[in-house]
């Protein structure tokens, strides 16, 4: 597994200080920084990074988040909020089930919010995948170092381990065609007030899909869209 570190208009100099050492611990040099709120070479950062100030120059500075995620095969933002009843954007999964429906051979951007308020509804949006650190607490939020390195030490932990799947999974791509016609379907049926991308996208990241059931699905939820259109045409026409 490919992982790349994302962070979201950090404030804290320590904190990145203290990820990049963390990046050198884990070998990962790809780090992807939106809008810091310091300079990234920033004496006190340096410091605070030990050897991991050999990845400074390294580090990628960017004013969206989609820069820094659109080149992965899977995104996953964290969040200490969850919402286990009515929240489609915030229905999280836990970083031990990410462990598993994470492939070993894909590229993962690990997307980490600001100290203060972590990442904006807009930007859960954005991501496949939405996970927490369930630390069955009355105080979820951790630091965001801290956080960081939780996740990298469990997910590089498990990058040999058995497939969950056998054979190979469907792709980022074939996934997004299945969405966009998802997407059609509810707009066709009026159901305005379901945020059906996100539903779907987070569904279908974590099913573990394989590229047999992939075509099927493509294949099915296409046939129903078309199958709308003509009614809808029908109906409209029979009107006029």
């Amino acid at each position: 597994m490919k992982m790349k570190i994302v962070l979201v208009e950090p404030e804290g100099k320590i904190n990145m200080g203290f990820i990049l050492r963390l990046a050198r611990n884990f070998n990962i040099d790809d780090i992807c920084v939106v809008n810091p709120k310091f300079s990234i070479s920033d004496e006190e950062v340096v410091n605070f990074a030990a050897r991991g100030s050999e990845l400074i120059n390294l580090v990628k500075v960017v004013s969206s988040l989609e820069e820094c995620v659109s080149d992965s095969e899977v995104s996953v933002c964290t969040t200490a909020l969850y919402d286990t009843d009515s929240d489609i954007l915030r229905q999280s999964v836990s970083l031990k089930h990410l462990v598993n429906i994470l492939p070993t051979n894909t590229s993962v951007a690990l997307v980490f919010g600001r100290e203060s308020v972590g990442l904006t509804r807009d930007e859960l949006r954005r991501c496949d995948l939405v996970m927490t650190i369930d630390i069955r607490s009355d105080y979820n939020v951790l630091n965001l170092s801290h956080a960081v390195a939780i996740v990298l030490y469990e997910l590089s932990s498990h990058t040999h381990k058995e497939r969950s799947v056998l054979g190979e999974l469907y792709s980022k791509e074939g996934l997004n065609y299945i969405i966009r016609y998802v997407k059609e379907i509810a707009t066709l049926a009026d159901m305005v007030d379901v945020d059906v991308e996100v539903l779907f996208k987070h569904i279908l990241n974590k099913a573990l899909i394989t590229k047999a059931e992939g075509k099927e699905l493509y294949r099915f939820f296409k046939s129903i869209y078309h199958l709308l259109r003509q009614c809808y045409s029908s109906k409209h026409t029979s009107h006029t």
